[in-house]
């Protein structure tokens, strides 16, 4: 056993080191980098998830040591034809025969690697776009192509950068995995703690205080991980339990605390790891990506922490017990944990490059944890967080390269364009048919998968689709990303969602409902910044502050729809009445928003006088 946490820890912080390394001293040429870059993920994988996890047979032990020995043998394959490689013209230049069993052997490490770190569902599709690959030239009709066989398959796959040592490992070596170690980085300083310390001293004095620290200390550590998952187990043993005892049900418990995490991945500064693929996929700066996304992320977790206030007062739930808040160490005395996040967001719009803004914001983290001896990071830390940031950079690094077995194929295949085509047909040409089918495909490629590689299926085979009816590219890619992101808590397979029904205790499909019920609002924003793009800060300040304006008031009617409540219980009749309302002030009409705004503030009023005239009493929370 020691022998294979020896070998773990020495990969993961060959790799981070690695990775520090180029983003101080330079890249190497990119088939290189890529190559060695993929060599420590699958190492690693095979160190880490090992196929006998009893660990009583000695043959399938061996097979994990020839799982991590493959990849550096194919790393050095590599590295010693680097001066052929690098100058060969692919589908044109000899495959030798060696060049074919290193390929076919890197797929099927890749695949493996991928059953080992994502599961089952991601590792099918790519097997299937394999398949479809090699067998396009037997397919009739739309899907049909000239197809692949073994011999040009591992010359795109493995001889190129446009298969497995594609963009979208490239985007996870560049950008991605420097954030994430940022991340772990500032887990280890105790900026995390930190943060869901902070979101707790804001709540505690409001009703349901507990669960609205969920939500801020989520949408915080959800930036910066950028997984779902990852962020409900790490938040969501500390807040979930502390819903519970405040008032709120189990499925609630869980079901805001996996809405609150998802919304993380869409929460500047730093969002997720696909915001960085978006980037690189549509072409503009990072910086410009993140500022477009902040307003529809302030949204989503003002609709939240509505439907999360208007509960508490529903059921009756009480503020935050200051026993929990006692129990926090002083915030005055880790504030300067803060630091990097200052220092990382000013080097990123100074200009400074992703990779080196983040290694500088690394730096700094080492560099303010000597403030404060409670805070301060001896050798020990260090090694720990450049260990669990290589760890957890797998969860988008194994993905990156599956995904870039997907975009090969999809590449060569043209399926992109005959999906948009296959959308065009379906939808007859009308718009708002063909957004609802788009959304659609995006939640269903999503499902089960990570936001990653779902964001980067749904860019190449959706996007496309809504650029034909004249939506930039910007717009496109951020419509199919929020619904990627969404999947997340989506039955029939919500992961974020499932993964908090396991700490409250809850049955998983009615925790999956109950999500998607708190999120309907979520849903229908990337709709609203479509018909209107000033929610991206795109036009003039006058009409993006109206617009602003008119959402943000049809996202408290919707949530105050959902809930029921207002100042006392919203009956049907009043509940219609606040949809309409809220659908005409998300619409693109000016004569729309005034009706709709009219008769919100009017159906407010009357729930005022209706419950002025009732006696109290208190709602049961459902």
């Amino acid at each position: 056993m020691s022998r294979f946490l020896n070998v773990t820890t020495i990969i993961a912080l060959a790799w981070s080191l690695f990775v520090l390394y180029t983003a101080f001293f330079g890249n190497f040429p990119a088939l290189i980098q890529r190559s060695i870059f993929v060599t420590f993920a699958l190492s690693l994988t095979f160190s880490m998830k090992r196929l006998n996890k009893n660990k009583t047979s000695r043959t399938l032990e061996w097979l994990d040591i020839i799982g991590i020995i493959l990849p550096i043998v194919i790393g050095i394959y590599v590295i010693f034809n680097e001066s052929r490689l690098s100058t060969r013209v692919y589908f044109a230049d000899t495959v030798t025969a060696l060049d074919i069993f290193m390929g076919v052997i890197l797929i099927l490490l890749v695949l493996e690697a991928s059953r080992r770190i994502v599961g089952k569902i991601i590792t099918f599709l790519a097997v299937f776009f394999i398949a479809y690959g090699l067998m396009g030239a037997h397919l009739n009709g739309l899907l049909s192509h000239r197809g692949l066989d073994i011999e040009s398959t591992v010359d795109l796959m493995f001889l190129s950068t446009q298969g497995i040592f594609g963009v979208p490992i490239g985007v996870a070596m560049d950008y991605v995995f420097y954030f994430i170690l940022f991340g772990a980085f500032l887990n280890v300083s105790g900026g995390g703690q930190l943060f869901i310390d902070i979101a707790f001293r804001l709540t505690r004095r409001t009703r349901g205080g507990p669960a609205k620290a969920a939500i801020v200390s989520s949408g915080l550590m959800g930036s910066i991980s950028g997984s779902a998952v990852a962020n409900v187990v790490s938040t969501g043993i500390f807040t979930i339990p502390l819903m519970k005892k405040a008032g709120y049900s189990s499925k609630d418990s869980a079901a805001i605390e996996s809405v609150a995490s998802t919304g993380g991945q869409i929460m500047p500064p730093i969002m997720g790891a696909a915001v960085f693929i978006m980037a690189e996929m549509v072409g503009v700066p990072y910086t410009e990506i993140i500022l477009a996304a902040l307003i529809p992320a302030l949204l989503y977790y003002l609709a939240l922490m509505f439907i999360v206030h208007l509960k508490a007062v529903k059921a009756d739930i009480s503020k935050t017990s200051e026993e929990v808040v006692e129990k926090q160490e002083k915030i005055i005395n880790r504030i300067h944990l803060l630091l990097p996040m200052i220092i990382l967001l000013s080097l990123i719009f100074y200009g400074f490059s992703l990779s080196m803004a983040a290694f500088w914001a690394i730096i700094s983290v080492i560099a303010t944890s000597f403030i404060r001896k409670n805070t301060f990071l001896n050798h020990i830390s260090i090694i720990s967080a450049l260990e669990d940031g290589a760890k957890q950079a797998l969860s988008v690094t194994i993905p990156c390269a599956v995904a870039g077995i997907v975009v090969g194929i999809i590449s060569f295949s043209g399926l992109g364009l005959k999906f948009t085509s296959i959308i065009t047909q379906w939808s007859s040409g009308n718009f708002i048919v063909a957004l609802f089918l788009i959304a659609l495909g995006a939640i269903i490629i999503g499902m089960g998968m990570p936001t990653t590689a779902a964001y980067i299926m749904a860019a190449i085979l959706l996007a496309p689709a809504l650029q034909e009816f004249n939506v930039e590219p910007l717009i496109s890619h951020m419509f199919v990303l929020y619904f990627a992101v969404l999947s997340m808590i989506t039955p029939p397979i919500a992961l974020a969602a499932f993964s908090a029904a396991g700490i409250s205790g809850s049955k998983m499909g009615e925790t999956g409902m109950r999500a998607l019920l708190l999120s309907i609002p979520a849903f229908l924003i990337p709709f609203a910044f479509v018909y209107s793009p000033e929610l991206l800060l795109i036009g003039d300040t006058q009409h993006i502050i109206w617009v602003v304006f008119c959402t943000s008031l049809g996202i408290v009617g919707l949530s105050i729809t959902i809930v029921g409540h207002l100042f006392r219980k919203v009956v049907l009749w009043m509940r219609v009445i606040f949809l309409l309302a809220s659908i005409m002030m998300i619409s693109q009409s000016f004569l729309m928003d005034i009706l709709g705004i009219s008769l919100f503030f009017i159906m407010i009023v009357v729930n005022f006088l209706y419950s002025s005239n009732q006696p109290i009493k208190t709602d049961v929370p459902t």
